[in-house]
């Protein structure tokens, strides 16, 4: 087992290297800010009681931002704490050759990053190894596997003129694919999200793996031949996919390039009543925290859809500026230091009427518990059609396998037809953008039953 190194250990003699990059932008009359990343990532994979592989990667980048004569350059390394001069000159003719005549924002309009209090860092330990290996002690008829992985960023942003700024984040993901077999092969996968290792493995074991384990082993019997149902619940890990489809629509340079459906839609309402959706990676639940975003906007909470009606749109600076608007803080930016794009942080849909998990009396529920991936999906029309696994749960709770199902609409549409949800939030993880949302009732989806194999 390797021995824990101290967290960004090459960060401290590389912190001042910003200084060095934007004097020469001074040098050159230029305005500069760098913004510089050290990642850390611990993934370890457990099956059948044995520890698989585990392997821990370090990497960054170091990005530059120019400001001269009106024009905006951007240059990056896949370093962290990059000195070379050269990024100034890639960073000018960048500028010069992207200059379209319009008003560039301010590079410091908006903008007041902070270096909040340092928070415990997520890491895959002895102990976690321990734990994740007894997970996935199997019985003859199951197999468990479960992939843990742990990563760590330090982003810190150097301004001309100011005093650089910095904060420490991180995430704790758990994968569990459960595997049982029986009449036929059952399947359920299973993506969980905190921000420490051990918050994730309690809620695998509180809760989440026996779930998977009885889904798995429902699946693995014969499906049953009709599929008959009186009420559709859509599980939360299917949901938060789908609205992870159509989240562009809620970007504001979506809007301004006329790619989202809801455009000059703001005050309509395009959603049932009691439908909210906030965007706010600072929320306790955020898997992945960050004060400030890419380019340095404080980030909160933007309420999208309030009640069923729009509010608003997600934008960076840059797009805030084109509309008049504030910009939003959710400018984001890869892990390579790439140009900042709009994209959520933490997107959460949420309902006020709670309608239960399942059962319900004297009906007969057909509950979509995964999706296995989208045969056709359009984000900027919303529509899809995906294959799935689901099950039948009768009145007293019995659950049955309903087998390979296709699940078709349209995810704008379906925003219009939810009754309630069932308490159960799930989390969809798309680079660092998560969308989070519980299972919903609903009755505007289009159900096929496919020939098993």
């Amino acid at each position: 087992m390797s021995t824990l190194r101290a967290p960004f250990s090459g960060a401290g003699a590389q912190s001042g290297a910003s200084d060095a990059l934007l004097a020469e932008a001074a040098r050159r009359g230029a305005d500069g800010e760098v913004w510089t990343a050290w990642h850390e990532t611990d993934e370890l994979v457990c099956r059948a009681g044995t520890v698989e592989r585990r392997s821990e990667v370090s990497s960054g980048a170091t990005a530059l931002t120019v400001w001269a004569d009106g024009d905006e350059g951007y240059a990056v390394r896949n370093v962290p704490g990059a000195t070379d001069p050269a990024l100034v000159t890639t960073a000018l003719s960048v500028g010069r050759v992207l200059a379209a005549g319009d008003a560039v924002p301010a590079p410091h309009a908006d903008r007041a990053p902070h270096t909040p209090e340092a928070a415990p860092l997520p890491r895959i330990g002895t102990d976690a190894t321990e734990r994740l290996r007894a997970l996935t002690e199997g019985t003859g008829d199951l197999e468990v596997e479960l992939r843990a992985r742990a990563d760590r960023t330090r982003v810190r942003l150097h301004r001309a003129g100011s005093d650089p700024a910095q904060y420490d984040t991180g995430v704790a993901q758990l994968f569990a694919r459960v595997t049982a077999r029986g009449e036929g092969t059952g399947y359920m996968g299973h993506q969980l999200f905190g921000r420490t290792t051990e918050e994730v493995l309690d809620a695998a074991e509180r809760t989440e793996l026996a779930e998977l384990v009885t889904l798995a082993r429902v699946l693995a019997s014969r499906p049953v031949p009709v599929l008959d149902h009186d009420d559709l619940l859509v599980d939360g890990r299917v949901v938060s996919r789908l609205l992870t489809l159509i989240a562009p629509a809620f970007l504001l340079d979506s809007v301004i390039e006329g790619r989202s459906p809801l455009k000059d839609r703001v005050g309509e309402r395009i959603a049932s009543p009691g439908v909210t959706l906030t965007d706010d990676p600072t929320a306790p639940t955020s898997p992945l925290p960050a004060p400030w975003d890419g380019e340095g906007t404080p980030t909160g909470p933007t309420v999208l859809v309030e009640d069923g009606v729009l509010r608003g749109f997600l934008s960076s600076r840059r797009t805030a500026a084109e509309t008049g608007a504030p910009a939003t803080g959710s400018a984001h930016r890869g892990p390579n230091g790439e140009m900042p794009t709009v994209q959520p942080g933490h997107l959460v849909l949420s309902h006020t009427t709670g309608l239960g998990t399942e059962i319900r009396p004297d009906r007969t529920v057909l509950h979509v518990v995964q999706a296995n991936g989208a045969h056709t999906s359009n984000p900027i029309t919303g529509d899809f059609s995906i294959g799935a696994n689901a099950v039948l749960v009768t009145p007293d709770g019995t659950r049955r396998n309903a087998g390979n199902i296709t699940l078709a609409g349209n995810a704008f549409a379906l925003l219009r037809s939810i009754d309630g949800h069932d308490g159960r939030v799930r989390v969809n993880r798309s680079n660092n953008s998560f969308v989070a949302a519980p299972g919903i009732w609903t009755r505007d989806l289009t159900v096929g039953h496919q020939e098993s194999a």
